[in-house]
């Protein structure tokens, strides 16, 4: 099974996945600790953090829709179709 999941083809769109992953756990894992952490530090600390993890998460959709576009656009490329999106 893992064969057919990973290819030649698709080893490049397979690794950024996992850089996507990581970077999930690691935004995840930063959030653990604030709620985790949130009784003890002082409140501008604790907003500080929220607003870093909020910044961070927006980044890292916003990252994630374009490299997804850019790889979509890449295969209607790829096909013979014509690369603009429907608006």
């Amino acid at each position: 099974m893992i064969k057919n999941f990973i290819n030649r083809e698709n080893i490049g769109q397979r690794f950024t996945q996992l850089l996507i992953l990581v970077a999930h756990i690691l935004l995840l894992q930063w959030i653990l600790y604030t709620l985790y952490e949130g009784g003890v530090l002082p409140f501008q600390t604790l907003m500080f953090h929220f607003l870093g993890i909020s910044v961070a998460g927006a980044l890292l959709i916003r990252t994630c829709a374009y490299i997804y576009k850019r790889q979509y656009l890449k295969e209607l490329e790829k096909n013979g179709r014509d690369p603009q999106l429907d608006k």
